[in-house]
Formats: structure tokens, C-alpha cells, sequence
């Protein structure tokens, strides 16, 4: 039976709300925004409609990353760009520690990444029970998707039910006020920066 929390309805009815929100463990607020290519002496306060606003046209765009922290979590949010689904960043930023991240896709085209220490577990476009990239890796536990989702059906789609996953994996609750208070903001290069180079790479 599949678990009903309706915290996340919400999001369905921002208009233009596809966010890329990355949990990391191990490192600091300074250390996640060099690891995104960011100046951490060099931040400031905003929230996610005021980057919008920083916003040039197209294709002058100036990506950035939003920072704050909760329990033993710092959550990263990018409300333009989507550098927190790069696959290298992802395993620089769980370098001594682990991250779990997810992008909600203006397409459907969501995607959920998770890496440990280092190294790459889960990047993949869910549908039905999420599955790491090695068969049997240990690192991922199956239990996470249950009740969340028909486990059964490999069609169902999990769109902000991501949010609840994410919950569960990194042992945080996620807050409304992440994506509307003003947050640490730091200017990054964006995922543009990384096209054609290793970072791209999935094992």
C-alpha cells in the first residue's frame, strides 16, 4: 500500500517550478559552494524568484546555487541551471561523505542521482522502484522506495514523490521555506561548463 503524504502537492502549483535539490552529508555550507565552482566569500542573500529575476535573455544566463542547512544536511537548490545533476559534481560532493540529489524536468524527463564517497550509485529517470547502475550494490537500499510507489509497476511515474525519497534516504525533512526564504546564493559557471568532458560520464 502506498504511503499518502500531500506535503509536496504544493509544487504542482508553482508555476515554472522545475528545481534541481541536492542533500549533502560530510561537508560544509563553503565546502559545497567551491565544489559547485562557486566563491563562498562571495554570497548573498536571495530567494528563488529574485535569481529569477537576475536572469538576462537567453544566452547570457548566470547560474547559481542556493545553500542552507538543516541538521547534518546542507541542501543545495538551483532554480536555473542544473549543474547538481553533473555527474562529476555529484561525486565530488559526496566526497567524505554521501549526496542524494533530484531534477524535476520542465519535460517529465526527472532524474534522481545518489553517491557515496566519492563514487556514483543511482543516476537514472525513475520509473518504478529506483535501482542503483551495479546490480546488488549494497550502498542502495531497496526499502527506500516502498509504500512510496507501486514497486510493482516499472511505468509509474514518481515526480514530486522524489521529495519523499529523498526524505527517507538522507534522514531530513524537506521545508517549503527552502524554495521561498532567502538563501545563501552564490554565482556558479553552470552545467554548461562541464559539456564534452568527463564529468559527464556515468560508470
Amino acid at each position: 500500500m502506498k504511503i499518502h503524504d500531500d506535503r509536496f502537492d504544493w509544487t504542482d502549483e508553482e508555476d515554472g517550478f522545475y528545481p534541481v535539490l541536492t542533500l549533502i552529508e560530510g561537508i560544509t555550507e563553503d565546502e559545497v559552494i567551491r565544489r559547485f565552482g562557486g566563491n563562498a566569500s562571495a554570497t548573498r542573500l536571495l530567494a528563488s524568484e529574485e535569481v529569477h529575476d537576475l536572469q538576462p535573455e537567453y544566452p547570457d544566463r548566470r547560474d547559481h546555487v542556493s545553500v542552507g542547512t538543516a541538521g547534518d544536511v546542507v541542501f543545495a537548490l538551483e532554480v536555473v541551471g542544473w549543474t547538481g545533476a553533473v555527474p562529476g559534481v555529484l561525486r565530488d560532493l559526496s566526497r567524505a561523505g554521501r549526496c542524494f540529489g533530484l531534477h524535476l524536468d520542465i519535460n517529465g524527463g526527472d532524474t534522481v542521482h545518489y553517491a557515496v564517497d566519492g563514487d556514483l550509485v543511482v543516476y537514472e529517470e525513475p520509473y518504478g522502484p529506483v535501482t542503483p547502475l551495479r546490480e546488488g550494490d549494497t550502498r542502495w537500499d531497496p526499502a527506500w522506495c516502498a509504500g512510496l510507489i507501486d514497486v510493482t509497476d516499472p511505468t509509474e511515474v514518481w515526480g514530486p514523490k522524489l521529495f519523499l525519497l529523498a526524505e527517507r534516504v538522507m534522514g531530513v525533512t524537506i521545508e517549503r521555506s527552502w524554495f521561498t526564504q532567502p538563501l545563501r546564493t552564490a554565482e556558479i559557471s553552470g552545467s554548461a561548463a562541464f559539456t564534452d568532458t568527463p564529468a559527464w560520464h556515468i560508470p
